[in-house]
């Protein structure tokens, strides 16, 4: 079984590598998602090293605004998910444009992205117009719908030249389903991105982020009541996000009295200088996280990171980040204290969180990334 290393070393490129490349996102290219982030990430690096990019992926709403490499293949709707709401696009049209849109690019390799998700991924595997990488994302204890189509799943993960996983969770949990030859490709960050992104404008005091779906999963309620045990008038909550527990987290906050302030959702520049702009980055999720590319967008950024112990955001964040039990708001109150009131461990972790963000850093994972497509390539379809 493969393992992350703690840092990967870039491999000088091979003559002739250049490839067309088309990366398959299942989810709404126009709702926040890791894996949406995934894609983004790896499309812009792949760029950079002078490679023909297209990202085929579906959208919420139409009139969203699409960069000029992404190709939309169909209408995302919500369904319940995995602790959470998917934006996928199961219905014919996503089908049949997904298959138009390959046909017209003509890849040399397919990445596809969660691809037995019935979305845009599913449907790209069946085209056979090109080596498929196929990327798994997700993390669970178990799957009911896996379970019960596995039997119909299993020809078309056999379809994949390749696949590979982004964590050891997520790795597990696939394999339980569909067994067979795995290598590890890591979510990465943008590391530049968030190093020189201008801070956002907070005002004055102590500020804890949390920042993501607000959905009972990702354990917002449970840093408001460790915010509340904090007891500090001088340090407010800043929450970036949207999602169905919005009201909840609200009333909570009303409830308990903490200060709190609720940015919404926040474009991408944004989104990047904010971590700039706190003193601790607070990630209190309760379970079902393969990996946790906020994480290291925070350590970019240079923020100290406090998070759940989860073995998704320990293969992210390593030994750069202070660990608390998953929904114990005590442990975590007592954690959030000592990084606002120790200088010298905010600037320690700050410290290690840097040099785990450049371990991660795309521009050092994608040559190992387009070794994978060379070999799918020369393996064919």
């Amino acid at each position: 079984m493969a393992r992350l290393p703690t840092v990967l070393a870039r491999r000088p490129r091979a003559e002739g590598s250049v490839v067309k490349i088309a990366l398959v996102c299942p989810y709404g290219w126009d709702r926040h998602g890791g894996v949406q982030t995934h894609v983004r990430d790896l499309s812009r690096a792949l760029a950079r090293r002078a490679h023909d990019v297209r990202v085929l992926a579906p959208v919420a709403v139409r009139a969203h605004r699409m960069d000029a490499s992404v190709e939309v293949v169909g209408r995302a709707i919500a369904i319940p998910a995995n602790g959470s709401v998917a934006p996928i696009a199961p219905g014919p049209d996503a089908w049949w444009s997904t298959r138009r849109r390959l046909r017209d690019v003509r890849p040399d390799v397919i990445h596809i992205h969660e691809p037995l998700i019935l979305s845009s991924s599913l449907f790209a595997i069946t085209t056979k117009l090109a080596p498929c990488v196929g990327t798994f994302h997700a993390s669970a204890d178990k799957s009911a719908l896996y379970r019960l189509f596995a039997p119909f799943l299993r020809p078309l993960a056999d379809r994949l030249t390749l696949r590979t996983a982004v964590s050891e969770p997520a790795l597990a949990f696939v394999s339980r389903y569909f067994p067979g030859t795995y290598e590890m490709t890591p979510n990465g960050v943008d590391a530049q991105r968030f190093r020189s992104a201008p801070p956002f404008e907070l005002g004055a005091g102590k500020k804890v982020l949390f920042a993501g779906r607000l959905e009972e999963r990702k354990g917002l309620e449970t840093l408001i009541r460790a915010m509340a045990r904090l007891g500090r008038s001088d340090a407010t909550l800043i929450v970036a996000g949207s999602g169905p527990r919005e009201p909840e987290a609200r009333a909570l906050v009303a409830r308990t009295g903490i200060r709190a302030r609720f940015l919404g959702a926040l474009s991408d520049e944004t989104f990047a200088g904010l971590f700039r702009s706190v003193d601790v980055y607070c990630h209190p999720a309760t379970g079902k996280e393969s990996f946790g590319i906020v994480l290291l967008e925070a350590m970019a950024g240079g923020a100290p990171v406090v998070c759940s112990e989860l073995p998704g955001f320990r293969t992210a964040a390593g030994d750069a980040a202070v660990y608390v039990p998953p929904g114990d708001d005590r442990a975590l109150a007592v954690a959030l204290g000592r990084m606002l009131d120790d200088p010298e461990q905010a600037a320690l972790m700050r410290d290690l969180g840097a040099t785990r963000a450049s371990a991660f850093d795309w521009d050092s994972l994608v040559d190992d990334v387009i070794e994978l497509y060379e070999r799918a390539r020369d393996m064919g379809t």
